[in-house]
Order: structure tokens, then C-alpha cells, then sequence
């Protein structure tokens, strides 16, 4: 069995943007918020009925975790698998994960149908996150590194090669002949990193 790959970055929304639609004078508002946590998905569903107290629905959908395993979608009223679903496979088209998409409707007195409602909901959902921009965030762990000030350069070096971030530098308890690095490293390279730095430097390195 190959080894599993470690996941350590996801795609998510850059902004938090909305976008309006209106067809046979219903109008579709579509809304997407970055949440991290199910948690907080509560609060923003909240924000969007308190805002737009009079429209007639608003169906959501979001999805959360590195894996995007956690995911939800809400009809709110409207026929069963017309909305929700539907703003579900938005984010999924752009392989998004940590945020939610509410669609807020005001009913124009015209019913569109089933199909139509749902493309109506899936092209509002699919207009707005299209607005907000696609990022990656990569997910790092801190290490910090103590070791003789002799081998700065070789430690330096080595963390600029393979381009790991170094938030701070300096001497521990005022033994200027120490020197103390913290640096943040994608997870999925944290073996890598350990192992090529205790080479490099003949194991006179402490890794925290």
C-alpha cells in the first residue's frame, strides 16, 4: 500500500463578495463569507436574514475542513434539492473548502420550475465566487531551531533555498554565542526539513 499524501493546503474565497442575478422578476443575491469552522457558519446565516428580513428565502450551502469532509446545503422552503444542493456544487466546481454561500431570493410572483430555479441558484452561486477570487493557504508548523552561531550561514542558507519563512532571530538568554530561529514550515515537509538540517549541520542543532 503507497503511503498516504499528507494534506496541507486548500483553496478558498480571497474576498468576500456578493453578487445579484434577477430572472422573471425573482432576484437572487448570493453572498460568500470564509468560515473555518461550523461553528461560525450560524452566525453569518443570522447576519444575512437580519439584513434581507423580507426576502422570501435563503438557501446555503457551505463546506469546512482541510479535506472539505464537513459540508452542509439548506433548501430554506424551497423545493427539496432546488437550491441548496445546487450552491453545494458551486464551491465544489471551484474545488473550494473553510466558507459558506447564502442565497438570498425575493420572489417576483413568476415561478420558474424546478430546473430553471435550480440553475438560477447554481449561475448566482457560481456569479458570486467567481467575484471573490480563488487563494491557496498552506498550512505550516513552527519550529524552532537553537544552535551555535558557527553554522548561521549553513542553517540560513538552507532555510532560504527551500524558501521557509524565519519570523524571528535571536540570541538565547543573552549567550551571544547562541543563536535561536523561529521559522514556519509546511507540514508535509517537517520530516524533510528536520532530518536535511541535522545533517547539514552534524547534528549540532537543537529542533524544538
Amino acid at each position: 500500500m503507497g503511503q498516504l499524501t499528507q494534506i496541507d493546503s486548500y483553496l478558498t474565497i480571497k474576498k468576500e463578495p456578493s453578487s445579484i442575478i434577477k430572472i422573471n422578476k425573482s432576484k437572487f443575491i448570493a453572498q460568500a463569507f470564509i468560515a473555518n469552522a461550523a461553528e461560525e457558519t450560524n452566525r453569518l446565516i443570522a447576519g444575512v436574514k437580519k439584513k434581507f428580513f423580507d426576502a422570501s428565502h435563503h438557501p446555503f450551502a457551505w463546506r469546512i475542513g482541510l479535506d472539505g469532509n464537513l459540508f452542509r446545503f439548506y433548501d430554506d422552503g424551497e423545493p427539496s434539492g432546488s437550491s441548496g444542493k445546487p450552491i453545494l456544487e458551486s464551491i465544489d466546481k471551484f474545488k473550494l473548502t473553510n466558507l459558506i454561500v447564502i442565497v438570498t431570493r425575493y420572489f417576483g410572483g413568476v415561478k420558474l420550475g424546478a430546473g430553471n430555479l435550480r440553475r438560477a441558484y447554481f449561475d448566482a452561486a457560481c456569479s458570486c465566487l467567481e467575484n471573490a477570487g480563488i487563494t491557496e493557504k498552506i498550512i505550516c508548523e513552527t519550529l524552532k531551531l537553537e544552535f551555535d552561531y558557527n553554522i548561521i550561514n549553513t542553517v540560513l542558507s538552507y532555510l532560504e533555498k527551500n524558501k521557509i519563512k524565519v519570523s524571528e532571530i535571536k540570541s538565547k538568554n543573552d549567550n551571544l554565542n547562541t543563536a535561536s530561529l523561529t521559522t514556519e514550515v509546511r507540514i508535509s515537509l517537517i520530516d524533510t526539513v528536520k532530518k536535511d538540517l541535522l545533517s547539514l549541520t552534524a547534528g549540532k542543532i537543537k529542533i524544538l
